[in-house]
């Protein structure tokens, strides 16, 4: 495959593009190879589904194994959640469309899937005629009586797994933790994006899923190994970045990974030299696109809102939101309406916990998008 940015943005390029997660690769890779299943927690945009893609690279070396990956963000209910998985099981196990078509109705005569051609890409995908509730579950163990049948071990990877707590006709981590159980092949990744979902799904005793997974939370790349794999990457296409500069990038975007890759994918394109008034022009150049989306948001948002979501924006991170310095520095109304507002800016997915002070282990606050917060800087 030919790439001519190699500062990835929208899919997992290969190991050699790929910075940094050593140890959690190997984490991974360790317990899913000596049969346990893993709980992988990030905010969003931090690598998560890079990270598995990763580790199912190296997973792919293991002799008589395979490796599934089922992304059921878009799953409103259980049928949806078992189609994607199904469609994720056929272009795992039959690879080529060829494979796929014959397979398709040998292995799911009785579920009665409905296979198409997408006109874009023409590969074959199957859709299932919507059952009634009580079938749904006869789905997913007919799913996993094909992968259980393989003469493999199947390597299981579903992002955004807290989206089967919005499943109202069935409650599928039910369904998927008995199947697992009976299940000896088959090894599990649940990642997903919402910390307190995936904990109570995980760590709270009446739940199905309780303490049957090895829990991993991603954070931040350290930001001198970012800093040294841009460097080398730049190097390897002929162009100079220096470290300085590229920590100064990390910087811009807050450590958060997609960003750097975003702002490291647009300095790639650009034929200047690498210098830091580039790096500065390239940056204000992101800035002035999220206008349309700032305009968007003043609308939506409440007076309150909006003040204080500029107020963490200008400051960076914030570990005392509703303190009283913050909000004189900030001309901010009453703590109470501030307790609201920052609740709702995290409803939104405005302001996430980055991390927590060292002492007292108190939530420190940031934009989630760094281009957004540096709108109210720069423009």
């Amino acid at each position: 495959m030919l790439v001519d940015n190699p500062f990835g943005v929208n899919a997992y390029l290969s190991p050699q593009l790929f910075c940094d997660r050593e140890e959690e690769t190997a984490t991974i890779s360790s317990a899913l190879r000596n049969g346990r299943h893993v709980m992988l927690y990030s905010p969003r945009r931090y690598g998560k589904t890079g990270l598995i893609h990763h580790v199912f690279n190296h997973l792919a070396r293991v002799p008589r194994a395979r490796t599934v990956f089922a992304d059921v963000y878009a799953a409103q209910d259980a049928h949806e959640f078992n189609t994607i998985l199904l469609n994720a099981v056929h272009q795992a196990l039959n690879p080529t469309p060829k494979q796929f078509l014959a397979n398709a109705m040998k292995w799911f005569s009785a579920l009665r899937p409905v296979v198409s051609m997408d006109d874009l890409t023409g590969k074959p995908s199957i859709t299932l005629e919507p059952s009634k509730r009580r079938t749904e579950a006869a789905t997913t163990r007919e799913i996993f009586r094909v992968l259980n049948a393989q003469p493999r071990t199947v390597f299981l990877a579903i992002d955004e797994f807290q989206q089967v707590v919005t499943f109202k006709e069935i409650r599928m981590d039910a369904v998927l933790r008995t199947e697992l159980q009976r299940s000896t092949n088959v090894r599990c990744i649940f990642s997903g994006s919402q910390r307190h979902i995936l904990m109570d799904l995980f760590n709270n005793a009446k739940n199905p899923f309780y303490g049957s997974a090895d829990q991993l939370e991603l954070k931040r790349i350290d930001r001198n190994i970012y800093a040294q794999f841009a460097q080398n990457v730049m190097k390897r296409h002929g162009r100079a970045l220096k470290k300085d500069d590229a920590l100064f990038c990390y910087d811009l975007c807050r450590g958060h990974t997609y960003y750097v890759q975003v702002l490291l994918n647009r300095l790639f394109a650009d034929a200047r030299a690498l210098e830091r008034s580039t790096i500065v022009q390239v940056m204000l150049a992101i800035v002035r696109e999220q206008d349309a989306i700032m305009a968007t948001l003043r609308g939506a948002l409440t007076k309150n809102q909006w003040d204080l979501f500029a107020a963490i924006s200008r400051e960076g991170e914030v570990d005392t939101p509703t303190g009283g310095a913050f909000i004189k520095k900030h001309d901010l109304p009453s703590s109470a309406a501030l307790v609201m507002g920052l609740q709702a800016l995290m409803d939104r997915e405005l302001i996430y916990v980055t991390d927590h002070t060292a002492e007292g282990g108190k939530p420190i606050y940031a934009p989630y998008n760094p281009f957004l917060g540096a709108w109210f800087k720069y423009r």
